[in-house]
């Protein structure tokens, strides 16, 4: 068999052997070798069977036990809200809530959006977002001609999000309702602030100084 026959052959019995994750021996300069191969000379450290970790970039597939506590949690309290997953494969739910102001008839589609390193609170705000798809409040705000109290504005995609919760105030715990539906509460309350406010019942002043 030519040579590079010979080594093409050896990187694909090295590759099944990896993906069957079986027991293999590794050499002091790091070659794999398998039982059958390996030299009682040589000496070599064993490798019992088992496949190698897939590390995952997303929250939901490194803790499942969070991810279960976030999904009953979303659905004892907000079961309108159903799961999704953006393109870059954040971790999203989305759903309507309604104010319940009296005189407000306003619905607000909501879009609420996990980091991919949640759980965290090393930025105000926390790890999850809270964006309201309907009413669009940029428009709002540019017709308004001054900021909306207690908004986030991301950079790159200059959206607005709802400040659901201080850095400080951020908990994470399993025998709390999971922080997605900690957030879409807080979120209710800053809708129901907001509304007030567009009613006339809250001052410019007395929203952006109320601890939302």
């Amino acid at each position: 068999m030519p040579f590079q026959d010979a080594a093409a052959e050896r990187r694909k019995q090295l590759a099944a052997q990896l993906l069957r994750g079986e027991e293999v021996m590794v050499t002091q300069q790091g070659a794999i070798r398998s039982a059958d191969e390996h030299d009682g000379n040589e000496v070599a450290i064993t490798v019992p069977e088992g496949k190698l970790a897939a590390a995952s970039l997303y929250w939901y597939e490194r803790d499942p036990e969070l991810l279960q506590g976030e999904v009953e949690a979303m659905q004892h309290f907000f079961p309108q809200f159903r799961r999704d997953r953006l393109p870059d494969g954040r971790m999203s739910w989305l759903g309507s809530l309604a104010s319940g102001v009296p005189g407000s008839h306003r619905l607000w589609h909501l879009q609420v959006v996990y980091d991919h390193d949640h759980p965290h609170n090393d930025s105000y705000g926390g790890s999850i977002n809270v964006y309201p798809i309907e009413p669009d409040l940029a428009s709002i705000e540019a017709e308004l001609g001054e900021p909306i109290p207690h908004t986030l504005r991301h950079q790159g995609s200059g959206e607005l999000s709802i400040c659901t919760v201080e850095a400080g105030a951020f908990r994470r715990s399993r025998n709390h309702s999971s922080t997605a539906a900690s957030s879409l509460a807080w979120a209710a309350k800053w809708i129901a602030a907001f509304e007030l406010w567009m009613l006339g019942e809250l001052s410019s002043r007395d929203f952006a100084g109320h601890r939302i």
